[in-house]
This record gives structure tokens, sequence and C-alpha cells, in this order.
């Protein structure tokens, strides 16, 4: 067994800022989720994300760091590879051997190691990764997205790429069956990634907007209009300012309740069980004061009392929006 390395004080100082991979998105060496309704256009935005690293033009006015890119394409690879993929290369006018992106063209179970261990090995014969794309979520596990054991391994499974590789790992995902403002995954899936970002589009008006939900180490803002145009086989994502980013109940949560709801969000990964029961939901849940205990860690204020009505006022206003539930002194985010 390798010897464990302790950082001491003056290492924590020295321990570098994060680094953009494609500034104000994704940082390096860290794990986001990409999500939203089907049909909102959460495929092409990947590919136009992937892609831009790949062969390191700006995102949309957004600096990249260019790096290897490979597609996991668990659902519709074919289309992805000979169509999604090659139209945007064509839109964009990228010459042939500046197309370097790879793909994945099946299903892989990042819960199972054996899984892991082939990938890894994959992408090291092929050279440095910057960015892992997978889409989708879903068939990207032997297990169930909603068991506690799956979400581990897979947790694990994706936090041993990031590690081994240096690459960052972006997964596309559906929302949840009645709530919209959050994947349809585990707790524990939920609160592993270090970015969310919010897809919803209108398919009739071909738009897209794309909003980042939250970043655990920066500040979790920036929003984008698109509209997607039809080009070489494939649909393109075009910025525009025409197409609004605002009017979303999520997005018009006050940077406070948005804070409250991210405590809530790791009470739960902490401190989350499941209860069996018709008055219990079919998800973990988290007794109110752990949640209030996380609140306070996050809150800039610093007494108590203040600290208390901060959380009350957030604890309603959640509920109101329908973003949160109450049975028996627990709490629980109102999902599928």
């Amino acid at each position: 067994m390798d010897n464990i390395h302790l950082l001491s004080y003056a290492d924590m100082c020295a321990m570098p800022e994060p680094e953009w991979l494609v500034e104000g998105l994704i940082q390096k060496r860290s794990t986001a989720v990409m999500f939203g309704k089907s049909n909102a256009f959460k495929s092409f935005l990947a590919i136009d994300i992937g892609l831009s690293v790949d062969t390191g033009q700006d995102w949309h006015g957004n600096t990249v760091s260019t790096g290897g890119v490979l597609f996991v394409a668990t659902e519709g690879a074919n289309g992805v590879g000979r169509l999604r993929i090659p139209g945007w290369y064509d839109h964009h006018r990228i010459d042939e051997g500046d197309r370097r992106a790879f793909l994945y063209p099946k299903e892989i179970r990042l819960d199972v190691a054996d899984d892991i261990t082939g990938l890894i090995n994959a992408m090291n014969i092929r050279g440095n990764f910057a960015l892992v794309v997978i889409d989708i979520f879903g068939g990207s596990m032997a297990g169930s997205e909603i068991e506690d054991k799956t979400a581990r391994a897979w947790v694990h499974g994706v936090q041993r790429i990031l590690r081994e590789t240096g690459a960052s790992i972006l997964t596309v995902a559906h929302t949840g069956w009645q709530d919209d403002t959050r994947a349809r995954m585990h707790t524990h899936f939920w609160g592993s990634f270090d970015t969310r970002l919010k897809v919803e589009g209108d398919k009739e008006a071909m738009t897209a907007t794309l909003t980042v939900e939250r970043h655990k180490d920066a500040d979790s803002n920036g929003s984008w209009g698109f509209r997607m145009v039809q080009s070489n086989g494939s649909l393109i994502a075009e910025l525009d300012a025409s197409v609004s980013t605002g009017g979303s109940k999520k997005r018009t949560l006050s940077a406070g309740n948005k804070s409250a709801l991210n405590a809530l969000d790791d009470a739960l990964q902490e401190h989350g069980v499941r209860k069996l029961g018709t008055d219990w939901p079919p998800c973990n849940v988290v007794q109110i004061d752990q949640w209030r205990r996380h609140c306070y860690l996050h809150s800039p204020e610093d007494k108590a009392n203040t600290k208390l009505v901060a959380f009350n006022r957030a604890r309603k206003a959640l509920h109101d929006g329908g973003h949160i539930q109450f049975y028996d002194d627990h709490v629980w985010r109102c999902f599928g």
C-alpha cells in the first residue's frame, strides 16, 4: 500500500487556485452535470462545449483551454459520430487534421471497476484528455440511478477517472419526473458534482438557455441564450442575445435561498436517510436541524439569532416555492 501524504498547514496555503477549462463554465479536473428535460438540446450543447475544448475555439466569447476530448455516447452513438460531431466541425470550418475528438460508442458501467480500468487504459493509449463527455447519465451504470450503492460506486469510478487521467467529466442527465429543478438521480450523485448546469429548451422556437446553478469553488453565476440552427446535417448552437435567460422559478431565487438549497444538498449527502411508509417520499430525507447547521456553515452572518432568522426566511420561501417538503421534523428536495 502506498504511503499516505498528509498536507501541512503550509501545504494547504500553497494549494493552487482552481483553473478554468471553459471560463465560467467548467473547471479543470472537476466534475459537472448538465441537466434538463428531454428535447432541451442538451446533447447539442454538450457537443458544442466539448468540441470547443478540442479545437481551442472560444466558447461563445469564453476562453477555453485546449485539450483532448472523449465523447461517451450511451444512446444514439451512430448519430453522434456520423452526424453531430462532423456537422459541428463542418459548420465551424475546422480542418481535417484538427478534428481530434474521440468517441466511445456504447454504454459503459462507471459503477464497475473493470470498466473504469478499461476506459482509463484506452484513454492513456490515445494520449492526454482534458474532458470526457458522458451522454446520457442513465446509460452509464450497471445498477439503478436511484440506488445508494450504485451512486457511491459510480462517484468513486468518476473520481478515479479524474484522478488518473486529469480530465474533467461533463455528464448529461434528464431532470426528475415531477421536478425540473434537478437531475433524476440519487442524492449522492447530485451532491457529488463540482458544477451543476441547467438547460431549458423550446423545441418549437428552436432556442435553449444554459444557466450555472452551482460551482462549489467559484461564483455561481452565468447564463447564455442560444438559437439552434440547422447546418451540415446537425443542429448548431449560436449565441443569441434575444433569447431570454430569465424567468424560471429556480433562477429567480435569491442568493440566500439558493445558498440554503445548496446547504440542503450537502446535508442530504452527509446525513440523508431513506424512510419507509406512505407518508415518506421515495428519496433521502434529513432532519431539519441538520439542514439548519449546514445553512449556518454557508451563512455570512456572525450572530446566531441573525442566522436563525435568515434560515427560517429561506425555509419558508423554499417551501412556498415548491422546492422542498417537510414531514415529522424532516425535510427533502421535491423530486420524482
